[in-house]
């Protein structure tokens, strides 16, 4: 399994574009063959900016791109629908996890159907 976690802080004029474009990217990648999981947290800031964390977890790095539209996590776009703009800053790592969809907890599992 693959998991992808995004991290920033969005500016405080474009948080409600992000949340758009948020729950547009959860509802695309929840359709796609290959999603283990997937969720968006934030955290508010007194400037009214916001720190978010997007996490998926995925079967394999062919569903990963599928749905990044790329093939190479050095080249493919940090936020699906959003860009640059929307961010202050913006991270994302990409990670191989120990277990298989296979060997997963239950919850993982549960979470997939």
């Amino acid at each position: 399994m693959i998991v992808r976690v995004l991290q920033g802080r969005v500016l405080p004029d474009q948080t409600a574009v992000f949340r758009q474009q948020a729950q547009q990217a959860l509802d695309d990648a929840r359709r796609r063959d290959g999603l283990v999981y997937a969720q968006v947290g934030r955290q508010a800031y007194s400037d009214g900016s916001e720190g978010i964390s997007f996490v998926s977890v995925w079967r394999d790095l062919s569903a990963l791109y599928a749905w990044l539209g790329g093939t190479d996590l050095l080249d493919t776009p940090a936020f699906k629908n959003g860009g640059p703009a929307l961010f202050e800053q913006c991270e994302v790592q990409h990670f191989e996890s120990y277990e298989t969809v296979e060997t997963a907890p239950e919850d993982v599992k549960e979470a997939r159907g």
